[in-house]
């Protein structure tokens, strides 16, 4: 694993990294962001069982929301719990907590979005009666979202209420109003937009739809205003998105390995570009052809060119978009994206071909694994692959990804780092998730838990972070091995994700500390030393990654000193790291300037308390009084 840098090593050029950008989780074990909370309820519409829900969550602490995914139940249960604790923090809990014996830790609002079967039949009158007190005494609240298809007793029903969503017209029209207040839209162009929403075909799509359909009129009738696209196009991107047209296309392209290929590679790398799509539609045809009879297409004696691409893409309902700048590779280009001209086109198919065909999702992962790298792949098919197999069924679903986390392939062990972040967040599927991480992490072999630890560089740290940081642990560990330089930089850009978040570095900082503890030879101990030397020179990480910026020991001071307190003392008393802190505390105390003396004298008061009589420090003390001390005349240095 270690030559010299191709695009093949784990961090040659982190192509496809440079343009991509951290991906939020949808469900977090743990506070969510602030802003996090105001972007989920920018333009909610208030549904007509809202009231109802706020009375029991007022009376009884507790409220069990029942309905339909693709509701709007998880946007509700963040309105009530920001009403009812008067924007207060939200904290998400597992989906498996077991809340017969979960208590909780501070006030605020707390929302599991979507417990597990198991959880909830362990929910009784009693049970729920405990639970109300203690949410009562710590002035908290709690909503629990339940699916419809998990029964609970009849005896719970007073903390129960049926969820029923808005209407997707109203829906719409919130949206609308969104964009004209973003700047988006002009007052004309929010008013055309909104007298639409009640002319056919829009109507009809509006009244046939779930909450999320009006999402989707909204945004298409935007880009009408906004992009003078015709109204006809926006409805023929709304209907021809639906899973019947999905069905209709692969009908019509099924006896066409041109035509096929080309579809699915669409539909896996749906806004790629037109040249990317073409040679990788290529590479598809030759193993499709092996399905059936026909062979690859030859061009008759009369006909040296073939069809052009816009005809080609009319024939699978694609279309170019226009040329756009993209960039990659350190320089900037031209890009033509292809995409469906149906709406969600490509998530239909995708699932068709995947679920529906008896051994094409086994086709197209042969295609994948023998496809050259080019920027992007890795997150657009990672996660298409990952909602598709969110809807595959039996226990070894996630055994397709196997090949590509033992991979030595980087851009194909991100792949199933993308692929893996979207089915985490599956409430039934989560724990086989984790389960599979765990035990690649144990493994000997630096591939898979390099995939273990890129699989937490994304939205599955941010979601999971305690659980991230414990794989990460176990990653480096790798059986009492020496540190390995792909896993080092692997579970860097770990830590680095984690860091860009503030509620996360006391956690970062802790388990730094912690590795710091333990013996010389352990490989998370060598790691530890590493990472804290990057804190007090150059920053941590090292590495060049989309979304995320070096951090410095100013920093994390800035956030909460009092955490930094015990990581100072361990590594002042580490002959590694004693000179590095020593002169990262000099460097943090200048930028500081006059106005943070107090400050720092306060952090150090607090790390002579904790000392205990440490070597280190009065190695530092001594060394700062000698600095600070005049030189008597006479003796200057000799």
């Amino acid at each position: 694993m270690h030559g010299p840098v191709t695009n093949n090593n784990y961090y040659g050029v982190l192509d496809g990294e440079a343009e991509g950008t951290i991906a939020k989780p949808r469900f977090r074990e743990g506070p969510y962001p602030p802003e996090e909370v105001d972007d989920r309820l920018r333009d909610f519409v208030e549904p007509p069982s809202y009231a109802l829900c706020e009375e029991i969550l007022l009376g009884r602490r507790v409220l069990l929301l029942r309905g339909e995914s693709g509701s709007g139940m998880s946007t509700a249960a963040f309105a009530l719990l920001r009403q009812v604790t008067g924007n207060g923090r939200i904290v998400g809990l597992d989906s498996a907590t077991d809340l017969t014996g979960w208590t909780p830790s501070s006030t605020g609002g707390y929302v599991v979005q979507g417990i597990v079967p198991e959880a909830g039949e362990c929910l009784d009158e009693v049970a729920l009666n405990q639970l109300t007190g203690h949410l009562r005494a710590k002035d908290a609240y709690l909503v629990v979202i339940v699916n419809r298809t998990i029964a609970l007793p009849r005896a719970i029903a007073p903390w129960c209420r049926p969820h029923i969503g808005p209407s997707p017209r109203d829906v719409a029209q919130s949206r609308l109003q969104g964009m004209a207040d973003a700047g988006t839209l002009s007052a004309e162009q929010l008013r055309e937009a909104v007298r639409s929403l009640d002319v056919p075909p829009f109507k009809e799509y509006l009244a046939a739809g779930s909450p999320v359909v009006g999402v989707d009129v909204a945004e298409e009738l935007g880009e009408v205003a906004a992009n003078h696209r015709t109204l006809e196009a926006a409805a023929d991107n709304l209907r021809i998105g639906t899973a019947e047209e999905a069905g209709t296309l692969l009908n019509n392209v099924r006896r066409s390995v041109d035509d096929l290929a080309l579809t699915a590679t669409i539909a896996l790398l749906e806004e790629q570009d037109r040249s990317v799509v073409e040679r990788f539609a290529a590479r598809l045809r030759p193993l499709l052809a092996v399905r059936g009879t026909q062979p690859p297409s030859e061009q008759a004696n009369d006909d040296l060119l073939g069809r052009d691409i816009d005809d080609r893409l009319a024939g699978v309902e694609a279309r170019l978009l226009s040329r756009t700048a993209g960039a990659a590779r350190g320089y900037r280009y031209w890009s033509e994206p292809v995409v469906f001209r149906g709406k969600h086109l490509a998530e239909q198919v995708l699932r068709r071909l995947w679920l529906d065909y008896e051994g094409f999702s086994g086709v197209l992962m042969t295609w994948l694994l023998d496809l050259p790298y080019e920027p992007g792949v890795d997150r657009v098919a990672g996660r298409r692959i990952g909602q598709v197999l969110c809807l595959a069924s039996g226990p070894d679903a996630l055994a397709q990804l196997d090949p590509f986390a033992r991979s030595s392939r980087s851009w194909q062990r991100r792949l199933v780092a993308h692929a893996l972040g979207e089915v985490v967040q599956d409430t039934v599927l989560s724990a086989a998730v984790r389960a599979q991480l765990g035990q690649w992490s144990r493994l000997k072999g630096v591939e898979k838990r390099c995939t273990v630890a890129e699989t937490c560089a994304g939205s599955l740290g941010l979601a999971l972070p305690d659980f991230a940081l414990g794989l990460l642990g176990t990653v480096l560990d790798g059986r009492g091995e020496p540190l390995d330089d792909d896993v080092s930089k692997a579970v860097s850009a770990a830590l680095g994700v984690l860091l860009t978040e503030r509620a996360n570095r006391e956690r970062v900082v802790r388990r730094l500390t912690d590795w710091l503890g333990e013996q010389p030879s352990t490989a998370r101990r060598t790691y530890a030393v590493r990472a804290v030397q990057g804190l007090c020179s150059n920053g941590f990480p090292a590495i060049n990654r989309a979304g995320v910026r070096r951090t410095m020991l100013a920093d994390l001071f800035a956030d909460s000193w009092e955490v930094l307190v015990p990581l100072v003392l361990t590594a002042l008393d580490d002959d590694q790291l004693h000179h590095p802190m020593a002169q990262g505390l000099e460097a943090l105390e200048s930028s500081l300037g006059p106005d943070g003396r107090p400050q720092m004298e306060a952090f150090l008061g607090a790390v002579l308390r904790a000392s205990g009589g440490s070597r280190g420090l009065r190695r530092l003390l001594f060394a700062r009084l000698r600095d600070r001390s005049p030189v008597p005349a006479g003796e200057g240095v000799r």
